[in-house]
């Protein structure tokens, strides 16, 4: 199994979906988001056709860590445990500008 990790996947405009890969082959296992410490505002993972401020096509919201609350996070696992999630049907979306996610993603 491969990890590799996209680091923080930030959002430029709140409101503007942005993919977490362009290609239509790139196909994973496991999926992982975490919230970063420091920075604010909710963070939401859906596809790219959602729409945060209605909650329409978003599968999770994560708040943001504080000094008092750990990191929320989310994880994602193909059932078949292959590489059968297409990592360009999923996006995240954030209510503040430069705020965004730790993404991580694993293949077999």
């Amino acid at each position: 199994m491969t990890l590799t990790s996209l680091g923080v996947v930030t959002v430029a405009t709140p409101g503007t979906p942005v993919r977490l890969s362009t290609d239509p082959k790139l196909r994973v296992s496991k999926l992982f988001f975490q919230s970063v410490p420091g920075l604010t505002g909710k963070c939401y993972i859906g596809t790219p056709a959602m729409v945060s401020s209605a909650l329409s096509h978003v599968v999770r919201v994560l708040v943001p860590a504080t000094a008092t609350a750990v990191a929320d996070q989310f994880s994602l696992v193909a059932e078949d445990g292959r590489d059968s999630i297409y990592l360009n049907q999923y996006a995240i979306d954030a209510d503040v500008a430069g705020s965004g996610l730790l993404v991580s993603y694993w293949q077999e």
